[in-house]
């Protein structure tokens, strides 16, 4: 259940990151189908399903996963590297709205409609964390992270094509940033935007 739940958080995020490219100018993604909530449209063998896998074999503690990435031509932005900054902003916004929105939803069945289905409650707090969480470990100013890209407005062309070149060691980077600890500084704040969303909605954090 929690790598079908990643997936489509993942599709969320990269559909995410094609909405505000299209808005921006660039319909490269569009063009490519990836507007599209269905996970085929953004299915990578590795980062959606083996990664993930492995981690909840490997019980590590946390769970996370990637989608193909969103093809993006900054030149067809108005504004190539201030739009390239939204466009990176708009994957982790979109698994928060989500976020947000699941918790609306269990507000109004849990708290309002006075519903009593603990499947259905932990199927929707599963969804939040999983969303939260891959907002804000997205985030982190790491190499193939949106956090750093996201800088890429503020900083000179050069660095921004040097650290671009640096995204082909995402994985990598990920990895390394799980085993040394960096990641805590994601899960953490992660945590509590989680167990608020989850208050709001009526139903417990699960432990992923």
């Amino acid at each position: 259940m929690v790598t079908v739940l990643l997936i489509l958080a993942v599709s969320v995020h990269e559909a995410g990151h094609a909405w505000a490219a299209l808005q921006r100018g660039d319909p490269t993604a569009a063009d490519k189908g990836r507007l599209s909530w269905l996970p085929f449209s953004h299915f990578d063998l590795v980062g959606c399903l083996l990664l993930p896998a492995l981690l909840v074999w490997a019980h590590a503690g946390f769970i996370m996963g990637y989608g193909k990435p969103t093809p993006v031509d900054p030149g067809r932005l108005k504004r190539p590297k201030a739009d390239f900054s939204l466009v990176s902003l708009a994957g982790p916004g979109a698994n928060l709205a989500a976020a947000l929105s699941l918790a609306l939803i269990g507000a109004l069945a849990f708290h309002g409609l006075k519903l009593d289905n603990p499947p259905a409650a932990l199927l929707l707090g599963s969804a939040i964390a999983i969303n939260v969480t891959l907002a804000c470990v997205n985030l982190l100013p790491l190499p193939g992270f949106d956090g750093l890209k996201a800088l890429y407005a503020f900083l000179p062309d050069e660095w921004c094509w040097r650290l671009q070149r640096g995204e082909r060691f995402f994985l990598t980077v990920m990895l390394l940033a799980a085993w040394f600890g960096a990641l805590d500084l994601a899960l953490y704040p992660g945590f509590w935007l989680g167990h608020a969303l989850c208050g709001l909605a009526g139903v417990p954090l699960p432990v992923l």
